[in-house]
């Protein structure tokens, strides 16, 4: 290792001591006023439970009744008529795209069949989360620019930090007029983040400054691990957060919570994967997000101004975020996409919705691949890729090592 090398590894692990020093230190050091006010925050969050089941990795989510789930403190949903049984117009079980050759050999749902019927899991909020928010808030702002590219601008190498991509984009445009997207989806486990560092692969449909992502993810400045997890993340205005950490997502699904533990595939496999959809209830513009064929929930229209209607652009691939003066993070497999299906990280059978309601593949529109990062993450697609695959997104990258 020249001494160059050996230079950069000291800054790194004093940054790394230093960020760690300061999430102990926002714990320890609180003042009585401030631990108070996360005492009340808590108190806020954290709805009383009907019962309590214990996650894969140790968090609890609550059985809240469906009623006093965290959505309905948003004030546009104080007079709602929503209720329990809710179902979506749509159906995804008749949907062609996933109505075959899909193998799940695992199992997302809570134990003992999830939550009692009229209520709904929601992952308790512990004050490590709350300090963990408050830190990550302090240190960055989100992906989202108004149908725009999301560019974060890199800074100064080594190690410019903030986000990258590498996804198939349907650009911005004001006569698209899209009522969802999807995709079969593969799992994966990046290593080696830190805990300011997050990686992912999502879905995304956007319009204006409103938008909905839905994906898995390992991120530690969420939940203070490096598991794989199911997530979902929506903007509707400067409203801005992940799964039901602020009101607005409305859980139906009493087994499958937002943030539930998934598998990650290993490089050559065994390969995990699983549809999820973003579609937009044509009868009331309802915004459903289904994990396979389950209907897990949906953002009521009445929270969005321009997702009141149709998205007007759409997203597949891998997002990664690094705090600046951090190298990034591997993204999906941690490999540069080769076309083969066991190593790389992808989107199959990529589709989007037309404001007729109709499934249309990626190969009927144009597309654009983005990737503010090339040499450290790739994404490539693949029209007309089969019957099995469809139109196929594949991306990743190894970071900055």
């Amino acid at each position: 290792m020249s001494l160059h090398q050996r230079a950069i590894v000291q800054i790194l692990l004093a940054i790394s001591l230093l960020l760690n020093h300061y999430e102990v230190e926002a714990e320890q050091g609180l003042s009585k006023a401030e631990d108070l006010e996360l005492e009340k925050q808590l108190k806020l969050l954290n709805k009383p439970e009907i019962k309590t089941i214990k996650g894969k990795y140790g968090e609890l989510y609550d059985c809240v009744d469906f009623y006093k789930q965290p959505a309905f403190d948003h004030p546009l949903l104080k007079n709602h008529s929503f209720h329990p049984q809710m179902k979506p117009m749509l159906s995804m079980s008749q949907r062609d795209d996933i109505s075959s050759n899909i193998n799940r050999p695992f199992n997302i749902e809570l134990e003992d069949r999830g939550c009692p019927i009229g209520t709904v899991p929601i992952r308790r909020t512990t004050k490590d989360d709350l300090i963990r928010r408050r830190l990550t808030s302090q240190m960055r702002g989100g992906d989202d620019s108004p149908d725009g590219d999301g560019i974060v601008s890199e800074g100064t190498k080594p190690f410019g930090g903030g986000y990258k991509f590498a996804s198939v984009k349907i650009p911005y445009s004001p006569r698209n007029k899209m009522a969802g997207a999807g995709a079969i989806i593969s799992l994966h486990n990046p290593q080696n983040l830190s805990g300011h560092q997050h990686s992912g692969g999502r879905i995304k449909v956007q319009n204006g400054n409103d938008s909905i992502q839905v994906g898995w993810t390992v991120n530690p400045p969420v939940y203070g691990d490096t598991h794989t997890r199911l997530y979902t993340y929506f903007t509707a205005g400067k409203l801005a957060c992940y799964n039901t950490q602020c009101p607005g997502f409305i859980q139906i699904n009493t087994a499958i919570p937002l943030d539930g533990q998934l598998p990650g595939s290993s490089y050559g496999g065994p390969v995990f994967d699983v549809p999820m959809y973003i579609a937009r209830d044509m009868s009331n513009g309802n915004w459903w997000f289904y994990f396979g064929t389950a209907a897990v929930g949906f953002w009521p229209a009445k929270i969005f101004t321009s997702l009141k209607g149709f998205a007007t652009s759409a997203e597949y691939g891998g997002v990664v975020y690094s705090p600046p003066g951090v190298p990034e993070p591997p993204m999906g497999s941690g490999y540069f996409p080769i076309g083969d299906l066991k190593k790389d990280a992808y989107c199959k059978k990529c589709t989007f919705l037309t404001d007729k309601n109709q499934t249309k593949s990626l190969d009927d529109i144009l597309v654009k691949l983005y990737a503010n990062s090339p040499n450290l993450y790739r994404v490539t697609d693949y029209p007309n890729s089969g019957v099995v695959t469809g139109n196929l997104v594949s991306y990743g990258g190894p970071g900055e090592e």
